[in-house]
């Protein structure tokens, strides 16, 4: 009988030199996308606190607005308070003074005078800070 041999010289299979380079290639692309995805996670979270900001302007700009009418129409005016998780500075400058019209006048029955204010707000939230200016009116 004769022996069975197999002659099978040829190997198969991936050298060292392409499983180094399919290994840096994958480190590459991984790399490369969580570079991308924390980009968009910072972009997001700024984002967020940039609509907090915007959105809690409307109140403070109300509070300011009633500061400024109840404080009397001498000198300038300044402060600061919180709003939420929202810091904010104020400082109102008087731009301008005068009377109304005659008509106006007259239908009060007094003497009226009115006055324009330019503020300037700063807000703070989460780090980041914003700057906000805005004329008000007051009598």
């Amino acid at each position: 009988m004769r022996a069975l041999t197999l002659k099978n010289n040829k190997v198969s299979g991936f050298t060292i030199i392409e499983t180094l380079l399919a290994g840096f290639i994958m480190f590459l692309v991984l790399t490369t996308m969580t570079q991308v995805y924390r980009g968009a996670l910072l972009s997001s979270d700024k984002a967020e606190t940039t609509l907090r900001i915007s959105g809690g302007v409307p109140a403070i700009q109300a509070n300011i607005s009633q500061s400024i009418r109840s404080n009397g129409q001498v000198g300038d005016h300044g402060g600061d308070g919180q709003f939420g998780e929202l810091r904010f500075k104020w400082f109102a400058t008087l731009t301008y003074s005068g009377e109304p019209s005659v008509i106006l006048q007259e239908d009060a029955g007094r003497e009226i005078q009115f006055f324009l204010w330019y503020v300037e707000l700063e807000v703070t939230g989460k780090g980041q800070t914003r700057r906000y200016n805005f004329t008000e009116v007051s009598w």
